[in-house]
């Protein structure tokens, strides 16, 4: 490797990025306290100035809405650990309209910028409905767990992950509420489930996230959506996303706005700035203003 490629990964990645998916896990109290202090060092490594974290109760199980308080309480925990990185993402599992409002209002106010959803109901569900109305109130958005699974045994496992068609159908009612389908790396045809969501509202992103990181991703994803749809995230896969979208054949805006703008645009939304200011270390330890 050159002396002249070293220097553009080194630069990629002390680039600053949000990442808009990632989680803190509910565990006891230590366990818990290394896995925020982990994930914000890992980060920070990787030029990762916050993100944004939830702790949901996967495999499709539908708990009470006790064990789901005690999921967001875990993150607005680990908030509190490190207000400098993490901001939080309220996780529920639709049904009780009234305690599900009332969560989401208590997460929100305690300083939480989104709201994370599983698959426990598919986007389209009437459930669901009630969710995605607030979060267009409160101008924040849902990240629900996403895939496209044609493989019969996958989706048996998980019945009701919703897929960029179901997206495309729940934004048609909610046009105006921001939903984020997750990993585009998470596994499944990556590439049906991104042109299901040509035609959805424009408020519908996704994040580049996921352990599959077959070339070509992070681009395919910019050339049908528009790179203003496509937002940086790892969900655990923190050097394999930083490095696919460093990869990608795009142009430096693009890459600008996966990494950092795109997440910018949401935290305005909601009357809310990035935890850190855009700046770069120019020659000479000069700060400069990014691309």
């Amino acid at each position: 490797m050159s002396p002249r490629e070293m220097l553009d990964i080194k630069a990629g990645i002390d680039r600053p990025k949000i990442d808009v998916h990632c989680h803190v896990w509910r565990m006891a109290p230590e366990e818990e306290r290394l896995s925020s202090d982990h994930l914000v060092t890992s980060g920070r490594k990787l030029g990762i100035k916050e993100m944004w974290i939830s702790s949901p109760i996967t495999g499709g199980r539908r708990a009470s809405m006790d064990e789901v308080r005690a999921q967001n309480n875990a993150i607005l925990r680990a908030m509190q650990r490190h207000p400098d990185a993490l901001r939080g993402m309220c996780f529920v599992i639709p049904g009780n309209e009234r305690d599900v409002t009332s969560e989401i209002e208590r997460c929100l106010d305690a300083g939480m910028v989104g709201i994370k959803l599983y698959n426990q109901y598919k986007i389209t569900d009437p459930a669901v409905a009630p969710i995605l109305k607030l979060a267009a109130e409160r101008r924040v958005p849902v990240l629900e767990h996403a895939a496209y699974l044609p493989a019969p045994e996958h989706r048996a496992e998980q019945p009701l992950t919703s897929h960029g068609a179901d997206f495309a159908r729940a934004s048609e009612a909610h046009p105006d509420t921001t939903m984020i389908h997750a990993h585009i790396g998470g596994g499944g045809d990556w590439e049906w489930t991104i042109r299901a969501l040509r035609d959805a509202s424009p408020n519908v992103l996704v994040d580049v996230s996921g352990s599959n990181l077959d070339d070509g991703q992070v681009e395919f994803a910019a050339r049908e959506l528009g790179a203003d749809r496509v937002l940086f995230g790892t969900d655990g896969t923190m050097a394999g996303s930083v490095g696919k979208v460093l990869d990608a054949e795009l142009t430096e805006r693009e890459r600008e706005l996966i990494f950092w703008t795109n997440a910018e645009r949401l935290l305005a939304a909601q009357g809310k700035r990035p935890l850190h200011p855009r700046r770069l270390e120019g020659p000479e330890g000069v700060t400069v203003d990014a691309l």
